[in-house]
């Protein structure tokens, strides 16, 4: 396996922890005020859109799809497809962010609003690492060059996962932190904002 499906493929486990996260705070806002959980919500919106719409996703479509699109022409219409759902994601994630707002701005009248949102950004989340880890990358395996590869693991491994990864950044250092210690156990250390 090369260096770039390791980091993608746990890049995604990252991400699946963080959703999985968002959808367990979600549940347990029932019942108190929505509007405690709005820094860590904004923390968790803020890594994705940094990390994930500006680095994991345009390597994949600039990288590894258009190798894939170049050595397997057949694979045209999944690569499509995946490359509309970053977008999709992408609006998605924007309409989580105004759900946020509404819940910063309305409290528990607009928990169902950004409920959904949730939902549906996990759930379409979901899908698209599943089609890229089931599909693409047993394709991209198949039909790839070695010179292919390189070039797509020199760019995988030109970053670091910024809030996951081993060289954590000073700003994203401060994001973990705070992920990490506002999250409700067991998510978390669930110690109260300034606490």
């Amino acid at each position: 396996m090369t260096q770039a499906i390791n980091i993608i493929k746990q890049e995604h486990r990252n991400y699946l922890a963080l959703l999985s996260c968002l959808q367990h705070l979600v549940a347990d806002m029932k019942g108190s005020d929505p509007r405690a959980h709005c820094v860590l919500f904004h923390a968790i919106v803020d890594y994705i859109e940094s990390f994930l719409d500006c680095y994991h996703h345009p390597k994949e479509d600039e990288y590894l799809f258009r190798a894939l699109r170049k050595r397997h022409p057949d694979s045209e219409e999944l690569i499509r497809r995946l490359e509309h759902q970053h977008r999709e994601g992408h609006d998605l994630l924007e309409a989580l962010k105004a759900a946020l707002k509404d819940l910063e701005e309305r409290g528990t009248a607009a928990v169902p609003r950004f409920a959904q949102a949730a939902r549906a950004y996990q759930a379409h989340q979901y899908d698209h690492m599943r089609a890229e880890e089931m599909e693409v990358l047993p394709l991209a395996l198949r039909h790839l060059s070695v010179a292919d590869w390189q070039k797509i693991d020199a760019a995988f491994t030109a970053h670091d996962d910024p809030l996951f990864g081993d060289d954590r950044r000073a700003e994203y250092r401060k994001l973990y932190s705070k992920i990490v210690r506002m999250a409700p156990q067991p998510y978390g250390f669930g110690i109260k904002q300034g606490g």
